[in-house]
Order: structure tokens, then sequence, then C-alpha cells
């Protein structure tokens, strides 16, 4: 085909518009599952988004024995866990909230809740977070998350809120 007469270019033009026409219409693949982003990721583990940063409230319960501020071992491999996880997604600073219910003093209570967030932030420790990134707080029964008029709303007061700021 000679290019010189310009039948034979329009020719050449169209065979190639309507071949870039034709390939448009393809489907494209899907697109390749990509990493989640770290909202994704924390809400995957739990985590819910508040005015404060994103929070996973761990039940006392499942922590601690009543009245206690040591942390079975069923927590320490489930805090190790969340340490990994945490670390995986570059998060290296966290606030650590203890709250209890309203059974005893008001001093109790928080002198409880602070030893409870202690031990939750050594445990973080021992698992990669280093001390000064820890901040801890002991809130007694300020900041109920149920009333305390129930044995079941008792129990979700009795919480560590492992807080991820925001950045």
């Amino acid at each position: 085909m000679k290019l010189s007469s310009p039948r034979s270019l329009l020719t050449l033009l169209l065979l190639a518009w309507l071949g870039s026409l034709i390939a448009g219409c393809a489907t494209p693949p899907p697109p390749a599952p990509g990493k989640p982003t770290r909202v994704e990721a924390l809400s995957a583990l739990g985590f819910e988004k508040t005015d404060e940063g994103y929070v996973l409230n761990l039940p006392g319960p499942l922590l601690f024995d009543t009245g206690s501020d040591v942390l079975s071992d069923g927590a320490k491999v489930m805090l190790a866990k969340l340490a990994v996880d945490l670390k995986t997604l570059d998060i290296n600073k966290l606030r650590l909230f203890g709250h209890t219910d309203n059974v005893g003093s008001a001093d109790m209570n928080r002198s409880l809740s602070a030893k409870r967030a202690e031990a939750v932030a050594v445990a973080m420790a021992a698992n990669g977070f280093a001390n000064e990134n820890l901040e801890r707080r002991g809130f007694g029964f300020d900041r109920p998350i149920a009333g305390n008029d129930t044995p079941e709303g008792r129990a979700r007061n009795r919480r560590v809120a492992v807080i991820v700021p925001f950045e």
C-alpha cells in the first residue's frame, strides 16, 4: 500500500482507529488484590473509629480475674498477637486506658484501672513497643460504655481500651 495517496493514508488511519476502538472494548482484568489500608486492617482487628482514635475495647474478664490486675496466660498470648498485628501496620504509639464498673470506691477503682492499663502496657512493651510510646491512664468508673445497673453492663465497663491515636 502506497502511503503517498490520500486514500491509502485515510485507510491506514481508519484501521488504526478501529484497532484502538476494539482494544478499548476489551474487558480489563480485575485489579490485583492489594494490601488493605491501615483503617481496613484496624477494622478487621476489631478497632472502631472514635474521636480519640481507633479504639479496641478489651473486656476485663478476657484479660483479668475479678479484682485483679494480673494478666491471664490467654491474655498474654492475645496481646502478643495484637502487638505483632499493630507493628505490621507500622503502628508504634498506643494509648491504654483502664476502666472499671462502679462496684467499690472511686479510689479503689481508679487504682485498679490504672494497674490494669499498666499491665497491658508491660505486655505490649514485651512484644516490641517502646515503653515511652505507651500512654497509660486509669479512669476508674468515670467513662462507662454501658449502664452499671446490670451484671452485663458492669461486665462491659470492666475493660482496657487500646487506642491507636490519629497521626
